[in-house]
């Protein structure tokens, strides 16, 4: 059974490519890191992490280059000289790391950022949920973290749902690649679940977004995760007795 880093293999090489392109020195700004990043994976036929939106997301994949050279590399002083290619996720890990130390999250984030919108807010929890889908972070931390923020941004109350939805549907998709989740009565328990340890069962999501994650994101072929989003005649022969009973 593939493990979480699995899934990620191909585009946690192509990280480890950037870097080597970075300290060799062929990378001097954001834009052309931005651009190298979506050239590989266009040529790698990798789709960058994501839901339904893509307003700037190899911007935002920029997040699995900066943990792949920290988490995997072990790149801490190398970072610290080329900063200002990861300025966004920099900074958003100096608040995760006070975060996860108890600190309250909107005042890390004025401090850290020296502004807060919703966009920061989003960008640090990207970059936490990014560290979770390549087993860099624990998710039961990771969830600490996020209602965490979300107590301290009520604000953003709508954005958070999204977001709730955005991680509830990769987990899912991950757990149908995994072989974890076979069929519609699994995979209705594992968001059941997921809605329950998120305190939101508004945040449930709908099954093209899981499959848009699991077949384009995570490549799982689309029979499996077809399989897994219908109900199989075995499996609806057990709802029905259930039901009846």
């Amino acid at each position: 059974m593939p493990t979480a880093s699995d899934l990620h293999k191909e585009r946690v090489e192509i990280a480890v490519n950037i870097w080597g392109e970075i300290l060799n020195g062929s990378v001097s700004t954001r834009r052309e890191l931005v651009e190298l990043l979506r050239e590989a994976y266009e040529a790698g036929r990798i789709e960058p992490i994501r839901g339904k939106t893509k307003i700037d997301i190899y911007d935002k994949e920029l997040a699995t280059v900066f943990l792949v050279g920290k988490h995997g590399l072990g790149l801490d002083e190398e970072l610290e000289k080329v900063r200002d290619l990861f300025v966004v996720e920099y900074a958003a890990n100096m608040v995760l790391e006070r975060v996860m130390k108890g600190e309250d999250p909107r005042k890390a984030t004025e401090e850290v950022f020296e502004k807060v919108d919703e966009n920061i807010v989003f960008r640090i929890l990207r970059l936490a949920m990014t560290a979770v889908a390549l087993g860099f972070m624990p998710e039961d931390e990771f969830l600490k973290v996020l209602l965490a923020f979300e107590k301290s941004f009520p604000e953003y109350a709508p954005n958070f749902l999204g977001f709730k939805r955005f991680f509830i549907a990769y987990k899912l998709a991950e757990s149908i690649a995994k072989g974890e989740v076979r069929d519609r009565i699994e995979k209705e328990a594992l968001k059941h679940a997921m809605c329950l340890r998120l305190s939101s069962e508004k945040a449930a999501p709908p099954d093209w977004l899981i499959r848009e994650i699991a077949v384009k994101v995570l490549k799982v072929p689309e029979h499996k995760v077809n399989d897994a989003l219908s109900l199989a005649r075995k499996s609806a022969r057990h709802l029905r007795r259930k039901i009846a009973e």
